[in-house]
Formats: C-alpha cells, sequence, structure tokens
C-alpha cells in the first residue's frame, strides 16, 4: 500500500494530495470497477458532484467493498469525499436540502469537503447581481451544515478572485447578511482549472493569502495535453459538448521533458519510430503514443502538485488509474517548472473548460 500524502487544510483536517476525479463517469458498474482499483492503487479521495450524477453508484460501490472487506482494513474515515452544489441549487433553502440530498446518497454520515460548484445560478443571467445574492446564501448554508459537523470541510469551484475578495469582505463583517461573523467561515478549499496554459497566478496568490487550499481540475486539458497531434481532433470530437473544441494540444516541450525524466521508456523500436515521426509536430521523437500519454500525464499532474495543488485526475482505465497515482518517484527541475508556467503567457494562455469571469 502507497503511502497516503496529503496536506493540512486550515481547520486542522487533512486532505489527500491525489483524488480520484468520477466526471462522467455513469455507469454502475465501470464506478463500482473505477473506485475499488483507485483504492487498490492508493487513492483515498473520490472526487463527485451533484451534477455528475454518480452520488448513489459512488455510495453503493463504497458501501460494497466496505461490506465485503475488498480493501482490508478500509473504514470509511479512511476516505476522503468530495461533492459539489449544482448550479441549479443556489440559495440557502436549495443548497441546505442539496447537502443532505448528497449525504443520503453517498449513504454516509458526513461529507468531508462539500464546494459551490460554479458562482452563478441555472437561469440567472450571468450579469445578474442575483448570482452574488445566491451563491451568499448558498455558503451560509453550507456554513450552517459546517458548524453541524455533516461537512469536514467547505469551499468553491470556479471562483474569481472577484467572487473570493467579497467573500473575504463578508467574513470580516461588511456584506450584511444576516451571517454573524464568529460564525463565518472562509473557504477550505477552492477547485478550478489548473495546467500549464491556465496557470492563474494572481487566483493562486489570493488562496494562499486567504489560506485556501488549492484543487486542480481538468490537469491534462481535458485529455487534449497528453493526446499526439494527429490524435487530437478525433478526441475533440469525442468530448462533443466541450466547451472549447478549438483549443490548443499537447505542449511542444513535452516529448523533451519525457525524455530528460523517464528516459528508459524510450524505444528505438520500429513501432516507436513510426509512431514518433506521426506526432512528429510535437517533437515526441521516438516515443509511442502510449507512453507519450503515460508519462505527459504524470507530468501534468506533477507540475500541479510541486505548484501546491491537490489534483483529481480522472480515468475508466485500470492501469491508466494506477499510473496517474504514481507521481512520487521525480521531481520537475525548477528550469522544468518555468518552461511549463510559461505555456500560460500570450497566445497560448488556453481555457478548455468554463469562464466564469464573467459572473457577476
Amino acid at each position: 500500500m502507497s503511502t497516503i500524502r496529503a496536506v493540512t487544510l486550515r481547520n486542522g483536517v487533512k486532505m489527500p494530495l491525489v483524488g480520484l476525479g468520477t466526471y462522467r463517469v455513469r455507469d454502475q458498474a465501470l464506478v463500482d470497477t473505477c473506485v475499488l482499483e483507485g483504492l487498490r492503487a492508493g487513492y483515498r479521495l473520490i472526487d463527485t458532484a451533484t451534477v455528475y450524477r454518480n452520488e448513489h453508484m459512488i455510495g453503493n460501490a463504497l458501501k460494497r467493498i466496505f461490506a465485503e472487506n475488498l480493501i482490508p482494513g478500509l473504514k470509511r474515515e479512511d476516505i476522503f469525499i468530495t461533492s459539489k452544489l449544482a448550479p441549479i441549487d443556489q440559495g440557502y433553502d436549495a443548497c441546505y436540502k442539496a447537502v443532505m440530498k448528497s449525504i443520503n446518497a453517498l449513504q454516509v454520515d458526513y461529507i468531508d469537503c462539500y464546494l459551490i460548484h460554479w458562482p452563478g445560478t441555472q437561469r440567472v443571467k450571468p450579469s445578474s447581481p442575483q448570482n452574488a445574492v445566491n451563491r451568499a446564501e448558498s455558503w451560509r448554508a453550507l456554513e450552517d451544515h459546517y458548524h453541524a459537523k455533516r461537512l469536514r470541510a467547505i469551499g468553491v469551484s470556479n471562483y474569481t478572485t472577484t467572487h473570493l475578495l467579497a467573500m473575504e469582505r463578508r467574513a470580516q463583517g461588511e456584506g450584511g447578511t444576516s451571517t454573524s461573523t464568529s460564525n463565518a467561515v472562509l473557504p477550505h478549499v477552492h477547485q478550478f482549472e489548473m495546467h500549464p496554459r491556465l496557470l492563474q497566478n494572481d487566483l493562486m496568490a489570493l488562496c494562499q493569502r486567504l489560506g485556501i487550499q488549492v484543487q486542480a481540475y481538468s490537469s491534462l486539458g481535458e485529455g487534449r495535453l497528453v493526446i499526439p497531434a494527429a490524435a487530437l481532433q478525433e478526441h475533440v470530437h469525442k468530448l462533443g459538448q466541450n466547451n472549447n473544441p478549438d483549443g490548443r494540444g499537447a505542449l511542444p516541450i513535452m516529448g523533451d521533458l519525457i525524455r530528460k525524466y523517464f528516459p528508459t521508456d524510450v524505444s528505438s523500436s520500429a513501432a516507436a519510430g513510426a509512431a514518433g515521426a506521426a506526432a512528429g509536430a510535437m517533437g515526441v521523437g521516438e516515443i509511442t503514443a502510449a507512453e507519450y500519454g503515460k508519462r505527459a500525464a504524470q507530468i501534468l499532474l506533477r507540475w500541479g502538485i510541486q505548484h501546491g495543488a491537490v489534483v483529481i485526475p480522472k480515468s475508466t482505465n485500470r492501469q491508466r488509474i494506477w499510473d496517474n497515482f504514481d507521481l512520487f518517484g521525480f521531481e520537475l527541475d525548477p528550469q522544468d517548472m518555468a518552461a511549463l508556467d510559461a505555456y500560460s503567457e500570450g497566445e497560448e494562455r488556453t481555457r478548455y473548460c468554463w469562464d466564469p469571469t464573467l459572473i457577476q
């Protein structure tokens, strides 16, 4: 069993550094396999959300694992579960009820971390000031659940610096809400899109100042950052509903980084050479497409960890689930970290997922 590496949140709660993402995993048998394989690999954080429509499936999977002792000695308190509020459930009453529904669906007595998934409200215009009112009321509901110990930590997702600064003002007693400042809680966790093409330094600095743990999602750029150029358009087509179908793909530096940190993976076989030629525009060289995807993912996830973020890679492939947890046998040099950071500048900067900057 791998050592469980964790960060300590501002309230003393320990949060595993690597979690298992479950976005778009909606089949019970598949959820069962992914959760069990993830726990066997060493994951102890499971990330879900109301809009993923799989909370009950994860609850079923964990119930079976505990009942049948499929991971010997594993207990509920060993697992860190994160879920999130759906945008349609913004507002105090709806949020309060949504948390209870998530607890029931997951078949647990408490949730380790619960986030407001999006700063806006479904069917409310992004420019409407009602968004700010609703999310402040949702936060008040989360605070009440937190003080009642149904939630061990609370946080937000996709908030901008403007949204966080408003929360800071409220906690300092300037928000004009009904919550007393003695009960006000700043987020313990902020989950947002983070990869070398979207390093949000201002947001990360604010989180650090406020004692908010950063959690990265889309570390692999919706998969685009680990796919050879020749296969990228097919991948984008499979995503279908993705918000940025024209986003840039794999990082030109990645082939050199793979050769540097994983030299034994670089093969001189004819098959590897053919794969390298097909992806030559990325400078992959003699690296098979399979090894490229595996090692590029590990480098990207390691980059996030070295920036102090918790990462939550998602895969339904058993071997890739194990590979994505194997992140602690190497460390990126400062020069390589800086080179990866540079992709967030100028025309290279790309947001692959949702853009919250227009939400008032």
